[in-house]
């Protein structure tokens, strides 16, 4: 197990580093004020350390999202896509530029990614949904009681490395979306919606790489992926339903795992369906009604001009949980 240096070791290194406890002081002030008192004294503490090149964790290598604390360096975690952020600019007194950021899961948890260099930041526009994501050489800080994984230009992030899956991710519990109306979301949305469902489709099946799990396609007459050329194919699917939440109805699409989780099946028994189409309506009849919480993203259907909502997360929302709210 990492043991984190406590308050008073982290200002014994800073010492040593050179600085006074004046200025120590004073930094730790600076920083905790700077971040509006989203951070604690010692919180503060281990970002002076960070930026004054004081190792208040020895280079931890690899770890689960679980593990990760704050102060440590060199980090190395895989996790899925469950979130992208996007790119947004920024400015303040002392520096202009652009930030990227997503969220990754792994089966221990989820954890917000930071982006600071620009080739980083230009390489996330090669993300998809279900990606899975290798970080190297990261660096852990806390942001608002949150843990988040920095990358500076000495750090690196590569996209369906080989050899590493991820199938199932879970929730810390705490969730990064802020909730809406269904008739209050806008295009590009990431927020979550409350709902009943009431109604269900049959699941759609369609051919995926083996290795990467990116769709497949077809080209003269055999399947393909960009990444890794002609493939052996497995199956992937999506169930879509309609979500009513009392102020408007909307279509929401649940992919693989979240398919799972909306119907409370596995994996093959839901792909058993593919096999005998009459299993689902034994299924159908167990959802239809039931309420539930979704996380992802609003957006627009150029087809049928319409919007629809893509889950990246669906938990069945408890009797208890609507009479708090309800409150």
């Amino acid at each position: 197990m990492i043991i984190p240096l406590n308050y008073d070791t982290i200002i014994s290194k800073l010492r040593e580093s050179g600085l006074t406890l004046f200025e120590i002081e004073d930094k730790i002030k600076n920083k905790m004020e700077q971040l509006s008192g989203l951070i604690s004294k010692e919180g503060a503490a281990h970002i002076i350390a960070n930026e004054a090149g004081v190792k208040v964790f020895e280079d931890v290598g690899e770890i689960k999202i679980k593990d990760a604390r704050n102060g440590m360096r060199n980090a190395n975690v895989n996790g899925k896509l469950i979130v992208n952020f996007g790119v947004r600019e920024f400015k303040n007194e002392k520096r202009a530029g652009k930030v990227g950021s997503f969220v990754i899961g792994d089966e221990t948890g989820t954890i917000r990614v930071v982006l600071w260099d620009v080739q980083h930041i230009n390489s996330m526009e090669n993300l998809h949904d279900n990606d899975i994501i290798r970080v190297e050489n990261g660096y852990i800080k806390e942001n608002n009681g949150y843990k988040e994984i920095h990358l500076n230009n000495f750090s690196k992030f590569s996209l369906n490395p080989e050899g590493i899956t991820i199938e199932d991710v879970k929730f810390n519990g705490v969730s990064e979306f802020k909730c809406k109306e269904i008739k209050e979301l806008q295009q590009n949305d990431r927020v979550a919606i409350r709902g009943t469902i009431v109604q269900l489709f049959e699941p759609r099946f369609y051919e995926i790489c083996g290795e990467c799990g990116r769709k497949a396609v077809i080209e003269n007459g055999s399947f393909k992926c960009g990444q890794h050329g002609n493939i052996n194919t497995k199956f992937a699917y999506v169930v879509n339903c309609i979500l009513d939440d009392g102020s408007e109805s909307i279509r929401v699409a649940c992919f693989r795992e979240n398919a799972c989780r909306l119907i409370g099946v596995s994996e093959g028994e839901l792909l058993s369906v593919r096999e005998d189409p009459g299993r689902f309506e034994g299924l159908k009849d167990s959802i239809l009604g039931k309420q539930i919480k979704v996380e992802g993203r609003a957006n627009k259907n150029l087809m049928f001009d319409r919007l629809e909502f893509i889950a990246s997360n669906i938990e069945e929302l408890k009797p208890e949980e609507l009479l708090q709210e309800m409150e």
